[in-house]
């Protein structure tokens, strides 16, 4: 279970990480601090982080990935490997997302168990 845990870190320290880049400092510690969520084993607490990072798949890494590719299309500048990068970062956040299921899985398990 450890490993879910490390990858929905790493996939918001990558989101603060790009809002870092564009000199955002409240969304930068908004979403370095987001992880700490996962302290509250509540499946509601989870399927929120689990919400913000789908959105952010779409809303932030989306438009990031046809932004680059369509002003190194214009410079025409190689974008395949861009294009292959961004892909792969939207990719390992919606695995994040994915991994998320199985600690929402295992806090319900344990609730019933305690019950």
């Amino acid at each position: 279970m450890w490993w879910r845990v490390g990858w929905i870190i790493v996939a918001f320290w990558l989101l603060s990480a790009h809002f870092l880049r564009y000199e955002q400092v409240v969304l930068t510690s908004l979403f370095a601090l987001a992880p700490m969520g996962l302290l509250i084993k509540h499946p509601f607490v989870i399927r929120l982080l689990q919400a913000i990072l789908c959105i952010s798949v779409v809303v932030v890494w989306g438009t990031t990935a046809i932004d680059a590719v369509q002003m190194r299309i214009a410079h025409n500048a190689p974008w395949i490997r861009l294009a292959i990068i961004m892909g792969g970062v939207i990719f390992f956040s919606l695995g994040a997302v994915w991994s998320a299921n199985g600690i929402c899985r295992k806090s319900v398990l344990d609730e019933k168990q305690a019950l």
